[in-house]
């Protein structure tokens, strides 16, 4: 953690750098590098926040009947800052071709303008993610995005997995991780990526053990 905020730290200070440094000479380039600047700072707050996360502990009494997981806000602040930098790369090559109208130019523009429009469906379409919900645990079930709830009754082996990602190609040992949710619904095995939702794997692991634990209560009362 405290690599990662050194990391981000330098990296952010170098781009704010070179962003006031090309002011006064390209604008559009100078913004890229604000943007670039402000990007490493949500990483360093994500960083922290991830850290303080893995902290909390959450108690059986206290915690609310419904749980609402939701994408990670800092990771869709980060797509959409990167994605305007693509949009802004776009209209400053567009300003700098010289009025020409032929063949080439018009096409050179064409091109320029879907890879803006592309950009720009990217960022709206993040902007929709902030409000999404995509997990809600409660104690009838599980829910993923809009399916029908998966029922405590028929799910087993709940738990949060790790994948290692290994490439062929590699020559380090470094082997990125990925943290899934995992349980059987049934005979259907279910795996859903969580590393880009709004809580740690060790949240959730706390919050499907508080729930298991109210149901077979519940069950046993019965």
């Amino acid at each position: 953690m405290k690599f990662g905020i050194i990391f981000y730290t330098i990296l952010g200070l170098l781009a704010l750098f070179i962003g006031f440094y090309l002011l006064p000479y390209f604008f559009a380039l100078s913004i890229i590098f604000f943007v670039g600047a402000f990007i490493n700072g949500v990483f360093i707050y994500k960083e922290y926040h991830t850290h303080r996360a893995d902290k909390i502990e959450y108690d059986e009494h206290t915690l609310s009947d419904e749980v609402i997981i939701k994408y990670s806000l800092p990771g869709r602040i980060i797509a959409i800052a990167t994605y305007s930098i693509f949009v802004i790369l776009g209209i400053f090559f567009i300003c700098c071709i010289r009025p020409k109208f032929n063949f080439i130019t018009v096409l050179i523009l064409l091109v320029l303008t879907a890879f803006i429009v592309y950009f720009i469906t990217k960022i709206i379409s993040e902007i929709k993610k902030i409000s999404a919900v995509i997990i809600s645990i409660n104690g009838k079930g599980i829910q993923v995005k809009e399916r029908d709830r998966y029922l405590w009754n028929d799910i087993q082996l709940e738990k949060i997995t790790v994948k290692h990602l290994v490439s062929r190609e590699s020559k380090h040992d470094y082997r990125p991780e990925m943290n899934y949710l995992y349980f059987f619904h049934k005979s259907e095995k279910i795996e859903i990526n969580i590393d880009d939702f709004d809580i740690t794997d060790y949240q959730l692991s706390q919050i499907l053990k508080i729930f298991r634990s109210r149901f077979n209560q519940l069950t046993n009362l019965k």
